[in-house]
């Protein structure tokens, strides 16, 4: 299913330090201004420019000039594609560089610009080099391209990136002895034989001199990376009432334990090495990073929740699943810097690995498509309104402290917890904070949806909900609310639902018919998933947690309507057991 990779050495992860210092940023040594490429390209087939006496316009015959090709390039000089991976992208000569911004994930997100209408064959990315020469090319600090990572998997067959279904040829491109040859169009033959059943293997690029356009999918958040993190205090965060004091508390704890921009981009980092790496040996799988880390609601010591998308349809996790993550684990024991890997045969199985070089957890599943579209749903909701971000983090740091953070112990998955500070602030609070995004933007946030047509950092347009009541609750008020509202919840009766804005009878809950659906489920804490209608609290199972869960509610909720100090919650209320 792929081609044989040697070890990844730590020699590779670590060189990244540039010029050798061992103080240098890694991040800096992948700058393709550092690094000159030493994989051969994929071979181009193409063909010449129509050279006959009829003169007719074409792309490299305008305005009935002709502009001959010269095949002058030697026998070494080589030419790459610098796309994205891509299995499902368009042939090149349908290919239109539209600077289209809806398709971020990792198998089709090729950035290109519009600026420049210029489109050219055999557009040089990167000279050829020896071990002593130079890159010639220019980069941006941190963002590769697809072409320019070869450089650090030397040994290993080159791969046609822009085609993962093609491998690439072994041959290099022909030389004809240094001779001009035209030919004079469809009743010429082609310079060499064409393959039968062989696709186009070259790629059309924008013709810029600065630097290539065309980025894997994390390289285009690296672009933003700027953007995660919160360095500018609301305006209308204190308002002069006696919740002043509380909010200012909720707002400096976020701040101090928010995602920063740094851990950001070692996770992108880390997400692009393992993109590349898992990406050679099985060119059809895609990689997705997922969960908090995109979502806006991580810190700065979440782990990294990935997804490996094998096809795009539902299997069997408990054999498929963990056939294709055992095949990932043999593939990641050759990288020196993965550590600790581990098979957990769950409900949904997780492959989980350390990365020793930026002291990163990781979590990876296979083809739990849903986590992609819930990461772009719960992104959306973050940027709604600037009171979202902090809300959820402080009482996701509150859960954990309590002890109720944890589904392996029975309690609530961070996942749900956002799910019901989402709900609440739907219809726990009049006027609501937050809309219902799948009524507003119908079809937006479907089932069925392509993931591919995700773009799971969207700047929603949030211009339709101009007409709606504005909330002007502070953040210290909102977070006693937050307990008020669920000490007071009926958890017997309803579930919990942010695709409906709404509290639904656990009855219907439990009549609904998808794949993943079991009636059993919906026992104690019921938390409707947005997308595949399942129990995404369903971890909460025993009774006598259920009830320890709701005391913890219960006392902070005393505690902070008392007192109104957020410290006051951050005492242990029930022993762990």
């Amino acid at each position: 299913m792929g081609v044989e990779i040697p070890p990844l050495r730590r020699g590779g992860y670590s060189s990244m330090q540039g010029g050798g210092a061992p103080s240098a940023s890694w991040q800096r040594r992948l700058s393709p201004t550092n690094n000159a490429p030493t994989m051969p390209p994929p071979h181009l087939n193409f063909r010449p420019a129509n050279t006959g006496s009829i003169k007719k316009p074409n792309w490299n015959n305008k305005a009935g000039k002709r502009n001959a090709y010269r095949e002058s390039f030697s026998q070494n000089e080589m030419y790459n594609s610098d796309s994205g991976f891509s299995s499902r992208s368009p042939t090149p000569n349908k290919h239109q560089a539209d600077g289209s911004q809806t398709e971020s994930s990792d198998e089709r997100d090729s950035i290109a610009s519009s600026a420049e209408q210029g489109i050219k064959r055999l557009h040089e990315v990167h000279p050829s080099t020896n071990h002593h020469g130079q890159p010639t090319n220019t980069g941006v600090q941190g963002l590769i391209s697809s072409a320019s990572a070869h450089q650090f998997y030397q040994s290993q067959r080159p791969v046609n990136y822009y085609h993962s279904t093609v491998p690439a040829p072994r041959s290099q491109v022909q030389n004809y002895q240094g001779k001009r040859r035209y030919h004079s169009g469809k009743n010429s033959p082609p310079p060499q034989r064409a393959q039968r059943g062989r696709r186009f293997s070259g790629v059309l690029l924008p013709n810029y001199s600065m630097f290539p356009r065309y980025y894997i999918a994390p390289d285009r958040f690296l672009a933003r990376s700027h953007l995660i993190q919160v360095t500018h205090v609301p305006k209308d965060l204190l308002n002069g009432s006696h919740w002043d004091d509380l909010s200012r508390d909720v707002w400096e704890k976020f701040m101090s334990n928010q995602q920063t921009e740094t851990t950001y981009r070692n996770k992108m980092m880390l997400w692009k090495y393992l993109y590349i790496y898992i990406k050679s040996t099985f060119p059809k799988y895609g990689l997705f990073l997922v969960g908090s880390t995109m979502n806006g609601f991580g810190s700065d010591n979440s782990d990294v929740d990935m997804c490996l998308l094998v096809r795009h349809t539902e299997m069997d996790q408990r054999n498929e699943a963990i056939g294709h993550l055992e095949q990932i684990l043999k593939c990641l024991k050759k990288c020196d810097f993965i550590e600790q890997l581990e098979l957990i045969q769950a409900k949904v199985p997780i492959l989980k690995f350390h990365d020793s070089m930026q002291n990163l957890e990781v979590d990876l599943n296979c083809n739990n498509a849903v986590g992609i579209r819930n990461t772009h749903l719960l992104y959306c909701y973050s940027q709604v309104d600037w009171r979202v971000r902090p809300l959820v983090l402080v009482i996701k740091l509150w859960a954990q402290f309590q002890d109720i953070n944890d589904a392996k112990n029975m309690t609530i998955s961070s996942y749900s917890l956002v799910l019901m500070v989402i709900h609440f602030l739907q219809c726990g609070v009049t006027p609501a904070v937050l809309p219902c995004l799948h009524s507003l933007y119908d079809g937006k946030f479907g089932p069925s949806t392509d993931i591919h047509l995700i773009d799971i950092h969207e700047d929603l347009d949030i211009s339709v909900m101009s007409s709606l009541p504005l909330n002007r609750q502070s953040l210290g008020e909102l977070l006693l609310s937050f307990f008020k509202y669920y000490v007071s919840f009926d958890f017997s009766m309803f579930a919990i639902s942010v695709r409906l804005a709404d509290k639904v009878a656990i009855e219907e809950c439990r009549r609904v018919r998808s794949f993943k659906n079991d009636p059993h489920q919906w026992k104690y804490l019921c938390i409707e998933e947005p997308f595949d209608l399942t129990n995404t609290a369903r971890s909460v199972y025993d009774p006598d947690v259920f009830s320890r869960i709701k005391r913890v509610f219960a006392r902070s909720y005393q505690k902070l309507k008392e007192s109104q100090d957020l410290a006051s919650i951050f005492v242990k209320f029930e022993p762990t057991t």
